[in-house]
């Protein structure tokens, strides 16, 4: 991540509640700002449902990532002079269910439980 920028991540979260996860991880980094009338709340949320609209598109209509996955997304960004988010960089992790893995590891250890 660059030298200038800022990050913000919304750590490990179901994927049916990214948007709101991003949204208050960006709400919590302008919290000062937004108070001193630094930064317009609005135009920040209107940036972050774009971003949210792209970010769906791709997972759900593109990779059909379902809502009970696991995402982690990570986002470098700076403000413009007008302060709008730019999103200099952006890395999400995908986690899904292994239903053979999640099979084979709950029947081991039942079987050393003795169930």
């Amino acid at each position: 991540m660059g030298v200038d920028s800022m990050e913000v991540r919304t750590g490990p979260i179901r994927f049916s509640g990214y948007a709101l996860k991003l949204r208050r991880a960006f709400n919590a980094a302008f919290r000062d700002k937004y108070k001193s009338g630094e930064i317009d709340a609005k135009t920040i949320n209107q940036d972050l449902s774009e971003l949210n609209r792209k970010i769906y598109e791709v997972l759900v209509d593109k990779f059909k990532v379902p809502k009970t996955a696991i995402v982690n997304i990570n986002l470098e960004y700076d403000l413009s002079p007008d302060n709008h988010l730019i999103i200099k960089d952006i890395e999400i992790e995908v986690f899904d269910k292994d239903d053979i893995l999640s099979t084979n590891a709950t029947n081991e250890v039942k079987s050393k439980l003795g169930l």
